[in-house]
């Protein structure tokens, strides 16, 4: 079967991680520290500080146990509560929103362009009420979002943004990182994402102080140093803690492999790009299916998608390539209509979310594919009608 997603580890992980069994210390510790330093550099663009923003460094970042738990703890952060609202678009990961649920807020679900599948300033613009807190965008599939034009608009009416980064690990907007444009950013480092480390995730604040804080509700609360880091003359088992925090740390076996990771993503995106130009050109000549727009701003190729001309089209489609060994999904179902969040309440009139979900579905896209793999999939839809 050719897998919608997979990911690429050699002896390199296993090299690094060796290592770290031998230095006996399993936990988070100097690889996890080298991980944020190295990750940080490479998000952080030559011109950031020209396009007037903010200079960030290894201070406004920190990894986490996965992307959800760091929507967890900005949910936290912002002290999201009964009574507030945090717009989002329907077309996004289920974390997002049981973040956004656990603080007893209201998810206001938003539409997106029949195309990208990404929200726009409309679609955000007209879901602002007085309750609103927080928006939180997709780049979806990797292609950026107007996430400049949305960061006008939530500044205008002083709305927290967060960036939902797990597509988009190295899009860009004018050279700059997304992810780093928004008050906040999270990256998702899972089994299937772009850059593997297992279970792991990087949160970005820009303003350091509110890092300062997630760093210390990230473990347990501590505010204090133990063990080593104390200094001679005090008792180094004393602590005190700020915050009831949770324990959602990184070790340095998961930071090991991404260290080695970060090293091949560069490569990782340019095969996938080739194989996005494959697709591209294999089918745009159909014209019972629609390829994605061209971007002018850099993906990172997390996905690629194609549009039908219905439903049933679609469904017979992906049957189709399933009895072919191939398998396809659609990304991301809509929030609005699973069943436990129509308890909040709301109509949502969303059309363009509900015409992509019947008519969207994405290929295999991965740096592990062949030419070979790529080129039956072209061959198989076009053997569709």
């Amino acid at each position: 079967m050719i897998q919608i997603y997979s990911n690429s580890l050699g002896k390199e992980e296993l090299n690094a991680v060796e290592k770290v069994f031998d230095s006996k210390w399993l936990g988070k510790g100097p690889k996890t520290e080298e991980f944020i330093t190295n990750i940080s550099r490479k998000i952080v663009t030559s011109n950031f500080e020209g396009m007037g923003f903010t200079v960030a460094t290894n201070s406004n970042f920190i990894t986490t146990t996965c992307c959800t738990e760091g929507i967890f703890q900005i949910m936290d952060l912002l002290g999201i509560k009964e009574g507030d609202e945090v717009i989002l678009p329907s077309i996004s990961f289920v974390g997002v929103a049981n973040a956004i649920m656990y603080k007893n807020a209201k998810p206001i679900f938003c539409d997106v362009d029949k195309h990208t599948l990404n929200p726009t300033v409309k679609h955000i613009e007209e879901k602002i009420t007085p309750k609103t807190k927080a928006v939180i965008v997709i780049h979806y599939a990797g292609v950026p979002c107007d996430i400049e034009n949305i960061s006008s608009l939530c500044k205008k009416h002083d709305i927290k943004l967060i960036e939902d980064n797990a597509n988009s690990p190295f899009s860009k907007v004018n050279n700059i990182n997304t992810g780093v444009i928004g008050d906040f950013g999270v990256w998702s480092f899972d089994a299937m994402k772009i850059l593997v480390a297992g279970d792991c995730g990087l949160i970005y604040c820009k303003n350091k102080d509110d890092m300062k804080t997630i760093k210390e509700r990230c473990y347990l609360g501590l505010t204090s140093g133990s063990g080593m880091s104390n200094p001679i003359d005090k008792k180094w088992w004393e602590f005190d803690v700020s915050y009831p925090g949770r324990r959602s740390i990184v070790n340095d076996i998961t930071s090991a492999i991404g260290l080695e990771q970060l090293k091949k993503v560069d490569g990782f995106i340019n095969k996938r790009y080739e194989y996005h130009e494959m697709y591209n050109q294999g089918l745009i000549d159909l014209e019972w299916l629609q390829t994605p727009p061209s971007s002018f701003n850099k993906s990172s190729y997390y996905m690629y998608w194609i549009q039908l001309e219905d439903e049933n089209t679609r469904n017979e489609l992906a049957k189709h390539l399933k009895e072919n060994e191939i398998y396809t999904t659609f990304r991301y179902y809509p929030l609005h209509w699973v069943e436990h969040y129509k308890e909040v309440g709301g109509e949502w009139e969303l059309p363009n979310t509900e015409l992509v979900a019947k008519t969207t579905l994405c290929l295999p896209l991965h740096q592990a594919l062949t030419n070979e793999e790529v080129n039956k999939v072209i061959e198989k839809i076009r053997e569709f009608k």
